[in-house]
């Protein structure tokens, strides 16, 4: 609970556009909350799924656009990931994980039917990808369509509308180009923001009160090629946040890319990460300060993606230390690095890196290494020509080193 207020408060940050986008109702709850339902033991009264199910197992790439909406305001961009389907032997059901990009990493499975003729998949709404038994209330599978509605001085109110007439989504089967598509969604992540962000498709709503957290549109999952060695792209680091207590905590939110550095998918059934400090100093998470909350019972240097527990969620990761004091876990920058290891062979990204304190340390820890680019991110993770507002400033080394530093402009 502490972690929770702490959470809601630290996140209500302005856009880094003009506009301030509000949702409707308290569409804003945590998914670390509920990651962590769906990985541990979920209340059966809702019908959780968080076993794979006996079958053929099968792995697809995700594409299609999303939208989410959460304390930042409205976010949408295009899909990016695996989504995994389990088919039953009885040639009629079908399990499918994760069904929502948006909670990926949770691991619940939602149950369907392919027809007779195996060129449809018919998903029941009304399921349940996430619980959370303390606060009661979950993450609903819905379908309906979001609109925009101007309130004045740069305000705007995001609603959604729940089409009750819908009792199931469908998906189109294509065996010959191995491929899996949404049927009779629409939007666009190309519109003006925030003017146009509607969108009709399938929706994760809060049970509690019907507000919308994610809704995703032209989805289409495409069937994974072998896995094979190969190196992973960098990751991002989007924020750092340190409570200042010392019985508080610390944490770190990142993004790692489902790609290699090629463009190519990546199975993240393969893929670790681990985390670094100052002067490339791996970080341990040790048993007696996080196994007992987090389910591991040695210390650990690798995380797998997706690892879910009291402590580490999808993109993000909490410490049990203050950089403030005499016992610092850091000094001036914190970064993570990926892992993908297929067959024996491991390979990883670059160690990015977020300057955190002393913006002198930078040109330190340059030591006269050559700049070959610079790019800037906006928190959305969307590349910009020059920096806008709270921006990611990412610099590239010509030894092939990157440093990320927050930039306000």
């Amino acid at each position: 609970m502490k972690k929770l207020a702490l959470l809601i408060t630290c996140v209500a940050v302005a856009l880094s556009a003009s506009a301030i986008v509000q949702s409707s109702g308290n569409a804003y709850r945590p998914m670390d909350k509920l990651q962590h339902a769906g990985k541990m033991k979920a209340p059966s009264r809702v019908d959780i799924i968080t076993e794979q199910p006996e079958g053929t197992v099968v792995n697809y790439t995700r594409g299609g656009e999303y939208m989410t909406v959460s304390l930042y305001g409205y976010e949408s961009a295009y899909q990016t990931g695996r989504v995994k389907l389990v088919y039953a032997d009885d040639g009629q059901t079908v399990y499918i994980q994760d069904p929502l990009c948006y909670g990926e990493g949770v691991g619940a499975w939602v149950q369907g039917q392919l027809s007779d003729d195996g060129l449809t998949i018919s998903v029941p709404l009304g399921q349940y990808v996430a619980y959370n038994d303390e606060y009661d209330y979950g993450l609903v599978l819905a379908w309906g369509s979001t609109m925009v509605i101007d309130l004045g001085d740069d305000f705007y109110w995001l609603d959604f509308y729940a089409d009750e007439t819908k009792t199931e989504v469908c998906y189109a089967v294509d065996p010959e180009n191995g491929t899996i598509t949404m049927l009779d969604s629409e939007g666009s992540v190309d519109n003006p923001y925030p003017y146009d962000c509607e969108a009709t498709g399938l929706a994760g709503v809060w049970s509690d009160d019907g507000t919308v957290a994610t809704i995703e549109w032209g989805s289409t999952w495409t069937v994974m090629g072998e896995t094979v060695p190969a190196v992973p792209a960098n990751p991002e680091v989007t924020d750092f946040f340190d409570s200042g207590r010392e019985d508080g905590f610390t944490r770190l939110d990142f993004n790692i890319n489902l790609f290699d550095v090629e463009g190519n998918p990546l199975n993240s059934d393969y893929l670790t990460y681990s985390i670094y400090v100052d002067n490339d100093e791996l970080f341990t998470f040790d048993y007696d300060t996080y196994g007992a909350n987090n389910g591991f019972d040695t210390d650990m240097t690798e995380i797998p993606y997706g690892y879910s527990g009291y402590d580490f969620y999808l993109r993000r990761v909490y410490f049990y230390r203050t950089n403030e004091g005499d016992n610092p876990f850091f000094t001036w920058r914190i970064g993570i690095q990926v892992h993908y290891t297929v067959e024996g062979v491991r390979n990883s990204s670059d160690i990015v890196y977020l300057e955190v304190y002393e913006p002198s340390a930078v040109s330190e820890m340059a030591g006269g290494k050559e700049v070959s680019a610079v790019r800037y991110f906006n928190m959305a993770g969307q590349e910009l020509s020059q920096p806008q507002g709270l921006t990611i400033k990412v610099t590239t080394f010509t030894d092939g080193t990157t440093m990320a530093t927050k930039v306000i402009k």
